[in-house]
Order: structure tokens, then sequence, then C-alpha cells
């Protein structure tokens, strides 16, 4: 390691200085914070050893000056004097590593020594993993340039952000405007989109842009998967007793479990008034009671919402408050259909048809020009969610290496429709349906669609609810009130 050590007696500093070389770091010394924070930023090190009391500048302004300038991410221990512990604590409180007391003990401090090298050869190790996944990406998905580099790397991956894929415009729009809000946690951001386009995945991009996001709950509820009557213990929780079926001891709702984290609400639009004004309630004042409940309880929590509604149509039908809707609507972020962002398309197709084939052992070449034509034409009124299906169909069934335009025949033109012959007569179209005079039943038309679907997809509800655009979970739902 390159160590850079800080210290106004020049008898510490030499007999430091010699111990450090002799277990094998290269040493560069200073006899004050000024001349210390002067080297700093003219050379890399991997560790800066600074005294705490010292002239000119003392050790806790040295180490405010390397944590704020983010010049390398170099660590700091502070050495201390037996009257110095709490500002010690300070100093620890402030982003150092670890600290000495003195007089030093060399043992204590050759085991510091050996961490922070641990540290560090993680640090690069990471660092040059980054850079080679970076450069994989770039030559093989994408020749235009991604700004972004956090959900690039190897943890956003885990976490379910690999699918963010871009070269649009648009998108890239999208990304930045995640990045600006994820900056304070105190702002509510409302993403709105069509069905498919991948809220849920913006939302969590603005949680794990955070620092320290790692380490903090992303808890997600769907207002629309949940029956009203059931929703309310859902979020807030119960006390003991609260009702007939509560649990004995009480039970922690949702929101209780994204304490310090982010709360988010999918198909917020689907939220009743009842729960609108504790929802309204919480965001005001980061306060709310359980269900049966005497005593609040504060919570600290980001609340992202989503919708593939026009929530203000729903506030000027009267559906939607409007004082929530002001306040969702504080931050907000639109993301635009596939068919908007045709350079998209291909990316995304490449990338879950690569993905489909090594599930099932398979190898993937390329899609041949017509087939890539045709991926670009079609609408994709389900958006990534149904490209992804659509992929997923085509790397169990394609045959190895090359995806003709043959291959693609069952997207058909807008719809999935050509997969079966299950359904009859001519296309829905929703612009030119005829309503009949006399009245219509909504509930029992959309029932009627619903048991189409499944008899489409021989009762398989996760393509059933990819083909109608909404989750497995909303189709549950749905199934659930049908049957009851």
């Amino acid at each position: 390691m390159k160590i850079l050590l800080v210290d106004d007696e020049i008898d510490i500093r030499t007999t430091l200085t010699r111990f450090i070389q002799k277990l094998g770091h290269d040493v560069v010394a200073a006899d004050n914070g000024e001349k210390g924070f002067d080297q700093f930023i003219h050379q890399p090190f991997d560790l800066v050893i600074t005294d705490i009391r010292m002239p000119h500048m003392d050790g806790i302004s040295l180490l405010r000056k390397i944590k704020n300038s983010n010049i390398q991410p170099a660590e700091v221990v502070i050495i201390t004097g037996h009257g110095d512990v709490d500002s010690a604590i300070d100093a620890l409180k402030l982003g150092a590593y670890n600290y000495l007391q003195k007089p030093l003990d060399v043992r204590e401090l050759a085991i510091i020594l050996q961490r922070c090298e641990d540290l560090t050869r993680l640090r690069t190790k990471y660092l040059d993993l980054k850079s080679a996944f970076d450069e994989q990406i770039s030559e093989k998905i994408c020749s235009l340039e991604v700004s972004s580099d956090i959900f690039k790397s190897a943890y956003l991956k885990e976490v379910g952000l690999d699918n963010l894929k871009y070269c649009s415009g648009k998108m890239q729009q999208v990304i930045e405007l995640a990045e600006q809000f994820s900056r304070d946690r105190n702002i509510p951001v409302l993403v709105e989109g069509e069905s498919g386009t991948g809220k849920e995945l913006i939302a969590r991009l603005i949680h794990y842009f955070e620092s320290g996001a790692e380490t903090r709950p992303f808890v997600a509820i769907n207002c629309g998967a949940i029956a009203p009557e059931l929703f309310e213990g859902e979020l807030f929780g119960h006390v003991s007793g609260a009702y007939t079926s509560a649990s004995r001891k009480g039970r922690k709702g949702k929101i209780a479990a994204a304490n310090g984290g982010t709360l988010f609400l999918d198909e917020i639009g689907e939220l009743l008034p009842a729960m609108q004004v504790k929802l309204l309630r919480v965001l005001e004042e980061k306060k709310y009671y359980p269900v049966g409940g005497s005593i609040e309880e504060a919570v600290d929590v980001r609340v992202l919402s989503a919708t593939n509604k026009d929530l203000g149509n729903a506030v000027s039908s009267g559906l939607f408050r409007l004082d929530l809707y002001h306040r969702l609507n504080v931050g907000k972020i639109i993301i635009p259909p596939l068919r908007e962002r045709e350079s998209d398309i291909f990316m995304l197709a490449n990338h879950f048809i690569a993905r489909a084939c090594s599930r099932y052992g398979k190898r993937f070449d390329h899609f041949t020009p017509a087939a890539e034509a045709m991926l670009k034409s079609f609408t994709w009124p389900g958006n990534v969610r149904q490209l992804k299906n659509a992929m997923l169909r085509l790397g169990l069934l394609t045959p190895d290496g090359v995806v003709h335009a043959r291959d693609l025949s069952f997207i058909g033109n807008e719809h999935f429709s050509h997969e079966t012959d299950a359904f009859t007569g001519n296309r829905l179209d929703p612009e030119e349906l005829i309503l009949p005079a006399e009245g219509f039943d909504l509930e029992a038309f959309n029932r009627n669609i619903i048991k189409k679907a499944l008899s489409i997809h021989n009762n398989n509800q996760t393509r059933t609810a990819a083909y109608l655009g909404i989750s497995r979970r909303v189709l549950q739902g749905k199934l659930k009130k049908m049957s009851s």
C-alpha cells in the first residue's frame, strides 16, 4: 500500500515511517494537515494516518477535506491521545476507518494495516471487474454510450436491475431523472407508464441509486392485488386482537418492514378513498396507527408509487383525492411505451433471447435482417414484459443459431392471437368498438375476456396475465373475485 503519514512530531513520524516500511509499504510523510492534504491531491494513496492534534489544520479537519474531496477512495486512521476519545468517535462518524491511541501499540497498527490492505485489494478487484463488465456491455449490446455505471454493476444485477438496458434518448432521460430524484428521500415519486414498461424497475433504480441503499429495504405492495378489507392490515399491520382472525401477537405491516428504506405502491390508482386519506397522513406526518392500535408509530420511508392509469382523470372523476395526487406527484417520471423507442427493442430482444437460450442449454447467434425488421415493426402492446415473454418462448422452441422471420410468426400483427384458434371472429379493437344502446355489462364483459384468455393459454396464469398486460397477482385477484 501507499500510505500518507501526517504528524507534527518528527520522532513519531520517523519511528512510524520505519516500522511501516519494514512491513512492506511505501510511506510519504507530512508535518501538518495542510501539507498532508497537498500531498493527497497530487498523488494516489490507499491509506492516510493522521494525528488528531496539529497546528494550522487538525486531523478532524483533514479527514473532512479528504472525505469531501472525492479525489480517491483512501481510508483514514486517526491517532489520538487518551483525552481525545470523544474526538476519535466523532472521526468515526465522519468516515474514519479506525483510530489508534497513544502510546501506539505496533501490533494493533500492524493489524489495521493488514485489514486496510485487504480492503484495498477487494476494492481494486471490484473496480477491475466493473470495468470489464462495462466493456462487455458496450461491445456486445449497444454501440451507444450509456452514462449510468450503477445499474451495470454486479450488485444491481443481483437485485433484479439487469433487465434495465436501453439505447434510446427517451430512456436516457428517464434514467437521469430517476437519479436526480434519488438524491432526496423526502420527495415522493410517481412513475407512470403502460403495463409492462418496467415501472417497478425504475422504482428500484431510484432506491438503489441512493448511497447505502444495499443495507436498506425495498418493499413493494400491489394496491390492486389485495382485497380492500385486507389492505389496511397489510400496509399498516395490526395489534393483538384487532379483529377476529388477527394474529395473537399482532403483525407488522409492509410500511414497518420498509422503515429506513423504500415503500413502493404499485397500481396506486386502485387505492380506495378511505386508504387514500390514511396514506396522505403518512406522507405528511410520517406517522400511522396499526389496525386496532391506539399508539402512533413513527416511520421513515421513501414513498414511490406507480400507475398505468391517468391519475389526473381519476381526480377529475372523483376516484382519487386531489391532495394525495399532488403529494405523490412531487416527483414524476413517465416511461415511454416500447413502440416509441424502437432502438431499445432490438437490444432488449437480443438480451432476453440470449438469456433464454442459455437457460435451455442452447446457442444463439443472431436475428436475420427480416426477423430484426419484424421485431421493430411490431407495436408491442404489452411492452417490455411482452417482448421478454416472446423471447422466452422463442428460446424454448427455436433451434440453435439463427432466428428467422418465420420463427416470429406467432407474434401476429398486434397481439399473440395466432397462437391458437380459440378466438374466432374479428379482432377486438378498442377504438372501433360499438357499444349497444340499451346498456353494457362491463363486469360480465371483463369476466368473459379473462375466461377466453385463460382458455387460449390452457389455464396458464402467467401467460394469461402477460397476454392481458397485467401482473399475475392482479389476475389472481380478479379470478378470486369472479369465484366469490
